[in-house]
């Protein structure tokens, strides 16, 4: 690989006894909750497995907990997930209720969580004193053991209030002209050059536009590829065979550039052409260090940034763009309309995407020709 993931270093495992079980601690410890400000809270499942509380911290980040297809069996395992989004975000305190209901096998995975993202960690013991599987867990850990007795600092101080993003467009369709070719059939073979900075195409303008955008892509999916690979589209223009030509070293240390080639230097007007270096916005950084994170914390033999490594085991990134109802411009309907005497009940409407070839002559046509020809208007320059 070319870039090497470095542990960050991690803070002691404070242990923090509430006897009382006073249900004031725990309202203050969901209080505290706020992963904007890097601070998350979770209250398990009760006789939860590792895995089950791994879904309760994707929960708590606000990521659904159904992972896509046949990925949540064959992908990595749901801890690296969890490390890939915390590292990301980033998350600096990971307070866990009910810690010492938790087994060894779940400690286990605790720690090495703890190891690899170097998050704070706070387990809420409500006993007297650590319970027999916290002190063997913590045995050679550096560790710290407070009551709420006493003074506890700011483990449960409120978390200041984020306004909410807005949410009035949230089920509208937001066309997105930089989807336009994300369905072109092109191969992208390997290029080593240098290339040229790049400027980014058209995105949403629109006052919900971009905040609501990433919101979607934040909330409708925890696979670091996916929201990595549309995200990156988003702001690129880039089709599908591009992306998963991306290797992790084509994205810096700071995802704050994105190298993208293309070896046959197509022309594609407004959008990407021949090789170039993108600024990655910064509503897009995290999805692609999410994406740069779980490359290193599952190695899979090769550094592939959107790629899972194995096949048809995530869902198509067009069927992930429409669950985010996001779309291309679309062509005009047929006009006129057909008359009918009775009117037919609204279903989903049918996103038509462009795949580069027609599929009657099986050649090579232009997207602003597959426009025309279905009567709609080419995509802004």
């Amino acid at each position: 690989m070319s870039r090497k993931i470095i542990y960050p270093a991690a803070s002691p495992v404070t242990v923090l006894l509430d006897p009382a079980d006073d249900a004031a601690v725990t309202r203050a410890a969901l209080a505290a909750h706020n992963p904007s400000a890097g601070r998350v809270t979770v209250h398990p499942t009760p006789a939860a497995s590792a895995r089950a509380l791994a879904l309760d911290i994707l929960a708590a980040l606000g990521k659904p907990t159904e992972l896509p297809g046949d990925w949540g069996t064959q992908g990595p395992p749901v801890f690296n997930i969890v490390g890939a989004w915390i590292l990301a975000l980033p998350i600096t305190r990971l307070t866990v209720l009910r810690a010492h209901l938790l087994d060894e096998k779940i400690w286990s995975a605790l720690l090495a969580l703890r190891l690899r993202t170097g998050v704070h960690l706070v387990a809420v013991c409500h006993t007297r004193r650590p319970p027999a599987v916290v002190r063997t867990a913590l045995r050679d850990i550096d560790h710290h053991t407070v009551s709420t007795d006493h003074h506890v600092g700011d483990l449960l101080a409120k978390a200041p209030t984020v306004p909410p993003p807005r949410r009035g467009a949230q089920g509208r369709w937001i066309t997105v002209p930089a989807l336009a070719y994300l369905d072109s059939h092109q191969d992208f073979p390997d290029c080593h050059c240098t290339p040229p900075q790049a400027r980014r195409p058209n995105v949403p303008e629109r006052a919900y536009g971009i905040d609501q955008l990433a919101h979607r892509l934040a909330t409708r999916t925890a696979c670091p590829q996916l929201v990595g690979a549309l995200a990156t589209a988003v702001f690129t223009g880039a089709p599908l065979t591009q992306l998963y030509a991306v290797r992790a070293g084509d994205l810096d240390a700071g995802a704050t550039t994105l190298t993208l080639h293309d070896r046959y230097r197509t022309r594609r007007p407004g959008f990407v052409t021949d090789c170039g270096i993108f600024t990655v916005p910064p509503w897009a950084r995290p999805f692609l260090l999410a994406a740069a994170n779980l490359v290193h914390l599952s190695p899979r033999g090769d550094d592939s940034l959107f790629s899972t490594g194995l096949p048809r085991v995530l869902m198509s990134l067009t069927d992930f763009a429409e669950h985010c109802r996001l779309r291309p411009p679309q062509p005009a309907p047929a006009w006129p309309r057909p008359r009918t005497r009775r009117k037919k009940r609204a279903g989903p409407p049918t996103i038509q995407w462009y795949n580069g070839i027609d599929a009657l002559s099986c050649k090579y046509v232009s997207y602003e020709q597959w426009l025309r020809s279905a009567g709609g208007e080419s995509p802004p320059a």
